[in-house]
């Protein structure tokens, strides 16, 4: 047997790596692999071809450097078949040597193991740390004017979120516990009940639910279990195309059966998160134990009333898969999703443990361990940033920016350390994104808002997006969610080193405290409680997350009907109206923000409104 490379582009599908082999599967192996342990059947057997393990630009052999095979013809007068390679699973650095293949003789069920050491030439772009500009601004603390706008009483934003949120749940005609993903109808048709939509919108009502108090507090419970029920009737609906990974549904909460990007796998994760939180809260508001059993946990004898086991299994079963990501574009390994998987397994496990499942409990806390050693893989030292997928790269998104990657420790950080607000990748990502989305849009050159206050950097889903909110092939803008999540992330950043007492600065940290607190340029080194480069960095993530909820403030609209996006050149309101996620983004953020200033009563002066 042998390979045969062409030049393969070291980013995106149109790698290519021809094979003149008749051999198949292949599991990964170190990258230093370079003798051949076993050989070819010789007894005419049939094998099947599946796919081969590699090493990436980075020396990084692992489970998700791995790429699919398929059969393309036969070389004439010869003995060899050619095939090709061009896989979701692609390293997004490139191929630079073969390691291994396990080849299964499918006729006689035997399976045959060999290793390749191929060096292989790529050709391309070689991947860079990106430039991190000066800094613009320099923010610090929490303001005045953000304070009154997100304010626990009627008229203020806060406040209308709220009810725009409320008013999307349950809306006229929709079945019990659904929730509309925006009151758009056409030109986009939003009119759908999304599964992570609805979760991350039911998860400020079980925050809600947590701070309120009498009938406020009966009422967001009644509400949180109509939605447990609309998450069965979906788990149980007939003719499922990709079972839980169904990404949406008609408002009737009937199953959607038009093309659409599926699986998603991240629903079912997000979903169990937001039931689980809420059920741990009611046991320990004194509930009743066999209302969670029978109307939110066990599935086995209640599959029309209890998600929540049937979700965690799926992903326990599931999290290997390649799937869709939460923007709906690209089927990989994506950060986002396996950040949620793993919250759902470890809060799945102790939950399962509190309810007496032990056999759950021990099958969920493998899962979370196998997918904790799959999200390492996502750092990459080259760009200095933690990449949002592994996989082809579609629509030229050769950045390897993209706002999922924030977003996925909001809606997975499971407490454990894996990425979490403090984590020095993360930092690095957010200011490597930050500075690029100030770049690329022309509505960036207003850094004041009319009072000459600072507005931070106006944040999109990617820089390459092509979605204008209608339609793609255009030139996509900055999202209020995704404005908002920064924000949201500097809080909880600053919420969390409060906590620890001390800032450690890294070479890898180093640029985002460079660039977010100039006014300290900390060296590296780790900084005390007290000290004055301690109070500045915490000062400047509190004066740049008020910043970007500043830039979110800045373009909503009069009324405060929040749409998904804002036109990156003027800041006009653009794609879906009134977008539920848009108005949950900013409660998660405003409950955030009060969380950093230590207002205990914040989230209960929301929930009584």
């Amino acid at each position: 047997m042998r390979f045969i490379t062409e030049s393969s582009p070291l980013m995106g599908v149109a790698r290519q790596l021809a094979l003149l082999s008749t051999l198949g599967y292949a599991a990964s192996q170190a990258c230093d692999t370079t003798n051949l342990t076993t050989t070819v059947p010789a007894d005419g057997t049939g094998v099947a071809v599946q796919s081969f393990s590699y090493c990436d630009a980075n020396d990084v052999n692992s489970a998700l450097t791995v790429l699919g095979l398929g059969y393309a013809s036969s070389v004439p007068d010869t003995n060899w078949e050619l095939w090709f390679a061009g896989d979701p699973y692609a390293y997004l650095d490139g191929v630079t040597h073969l390691t291994n293949i396990t080849y299964q003789a499918t006729d006689i069920g035997q399976t045959y193991d060999q290793q390749l050491g191929q060096t292989v030439t790529a050709s391309g772009p070689t991947p860079t740390t990106s430039t991190i500009p000066a800094p613009f601004a320099s923010p610090t603390g929490f303001s005045q004017d953000i304070t009154d706008w997100l304010a626990a009483s009627t008229g203020s934003q806060a406040a209308n979120a709220l009810s725009y949120m409320f008013t999307n749940i349950e809306v006229p005609n929709a079945a019990n516990g659904t929730v509309i993903a925006a009151q758009s109808y056409s030109a986009p048709d939003y009119a759908y009940n999304w599964v992570r939509d609805s979760s991350l919108t039911f998860d400020v009502v079980q925050t809600l639910h947590a701070s309120a108090t009498g009938a406020q507090q009966t009422n967001f419970s009644d509400l949180l279990f109509r939605y447990a029920g609309a998450r069965a009737s979906e788990q149980t609906v007939p003719n499922q195309q990709t079972g839980l990974g169904e990404p949406k549904f008609n408002l009737d909460n009937s199953l959607f059966t038009g093309p659409w990007g599926r699986p998603q796998n991240d629903g079912a994760a997000t979903s169990a998160i937001t039931l689980i939180d809420f059920a741990n809260e009611y046991l320990d508001a004194g509930g009743d134990m066999s209302q969670v059993m029978n109307n939110l946990y066990d599935s086995d004898a209640n599959p029309a009333s209890a998600p929540v086991k049937k979700d965690l299994l799926f992903v326990a079963n599931n999290y290997s898969s390649i799937s869709f990501d939460l923007w709906e574009e690209e089927q990989a390994n994506h950060f986002y999703t396996k950040m949620v998987q793993h919250r759902a397994m470890v809060l799945g496990s102790a939950f399962a443990t509190r309810l007496g499942d032990s056999a759950t409990a021990s099958t969920l806390s493998a899962a979370a361990t196998e997918i904790e050693s799959l999200l390492q893989d996502f750092w990459d030292p080259v760009r200095g940033i933690i990449l949002y997928e592994y996989g082809p790269v579609a629509g030229g998104k050769y950045s390897y920016i993209d706002s999922a990657v924030l977003l996925g420790v909001i809606h997975g950080y499971a407490g454990d350390g894996v990425y979490s607000y403090t984590n020095d990748y993360l930092l690095a990502t957010a200011v490597r994104q930050a500075t690029r989305f100030k770049e690329i849009y022309a509505l960036s050159g207003t850094e004041t808002d009319a009072a000459g206050l600072t507005l931070a950097m106006d944040i999109g889903r990617y820089p390459e997006d092509t979605y204008n909110g209608v339609e793609s092939g255009n030139q996509g803008n900055p999202w209020f969610l995704c404005t908002a999540a920064f924000a949201e992330v500097f809080y909880r950043a600053s919420t969390a080193f409060n906590a620890t007492g001390a800032i450690a600065v890294s070479d890898t940290s180093k640029p985002f405290w460079d660039y977010f607190a100039a006014g300290v340029a900390p060296a590296t080194g780790t900084y005390a409680d007290g000290s004055a480069e301690y109070e500045g960095m915490l000062a400047a993530l509190q004066g740049w997350g008020d910043a970007f909820l500043r830039t979110y403030k800045n373009y909503v609209p009069e009324g405060g009907h929040t749409p998904e996006e804002f036109n990156r050149g003027t800041g006009a309101p653009e794609g879906a109206a009134d977008l539920t996620w848009s108005y949950a983004s900013l409660l998660t953020a405003a409950f955030a923000r009060a969380e950093a200033i230590g207002d205990a009563g914040y989230v209960g002066g929301i929930a009584s409104l």
